[in-house]
């Protein structure tokens, strides 16, 4: 069965009628950061890379409301797609979410056609948070498409 049938079955997937279901999700990214690809997505049209772990993920259809989403982030602990760690013991292990870790030189509101999140490492005793290039970053987001 193809992936339209298989969306068809269950009411719709990606659509700007009727047949979008509530809580599918309605976009997703795979953003291999070292490398500058995108790895997989859904509903995006483009991926800007501002600095070290700072993206924002355009929306091929944008969603209804800038607030009322969910979206959901994480990252995996490598530059190497897991071979080795980026952070280890002694930091407070990898971080990914919605907006910005450090730097508000590139921050942007929320928004019915984009959502930037970002990937780092968080701080420790004796260091701080730092924004970083993951090989995989992952960011989904669920709510009304406009």
């Amino acid at each position: 069965m193809s992936k339209a049938a298989e969306l068809a079955e269950f009411g719709g997937g990606i659509s700007n009628g009727p047949n979008a279901v509530e809580g599918l999700i309605k976009h997703w990214v795979n953003y291999d950061a070292v490398n500058q690809t995108t790895d997989g997505s859904l509903n995006q049209s483009s991926i800007t890379d501002h600095n070290a772990g700072e993206f924002d993920s355009n929306y091929t259809n944008n969603f209804s409301s800038a607030t009322n989403k969910c979206h959901f982030a994480s990252c995996i602990n490598s530059a190497d797609d897991g071979e080795t760690r980026v952070s280890g013991a002694t930091r407070g292990g990898v971080t990914s979410n919605i907006g910005h870790l450090v730097s508000d030189s590139t921050a942007a509101p929320l928004s019915t056609s984009e959502v930037q999140f970002y990937s780092g490492y968080s701080s420790s005793g004796s260091a701080n948070a730092l924004n970083y290039d993951m090989s995989a970053a992952y960011c989904s987001s669920i709510g009304d498409l406009a």
